[in-house]
């Protein structure tokens, strides 16, 4: 082999050995990355987990009647004073 030949491939090697080392550096980032992001996933899942039973437990009939009372001043209004109204209802042409 020539002096020109071994110098040529001496140089490929070096420059693969250094793309080698970029392309792992830069795998263990995305990877490092992909990691951080799945956990973050699964804490926003069970964030929204907490969120679904907080939001059935403020719904509930006897929290709002609870807080129209108690925050609100409100109340049953006397049976005797409430009015039904009704509608026939009307034909569609």
């Amino acid at each position: 082999m020539s002096q020109r030949t071994l110098s040529f491939l001496l140089v490929t090697l070096f420059l693969s050995a250094f793309a080698l080392v970029d392309v792992r550096s830069h795998y263990l980032l995305l990877f490092t990355k992909e990691d951080r992001l799945m956990s973050e996933k699964d804490a926003l899942h069970v964030e929204w987990g907490r969120l679904l039973l907080e939001q059935g437990t403020l719904a509930e009939h006897r929290r709002i009647d609870h807080v129209a009372r108690q925050k609100l001043d409100m109340m049953m209004p006397d049976p005797r004073r409430i009015v039904l109204l009704y509608s026939q209802p009307t034909a569609i042409p």
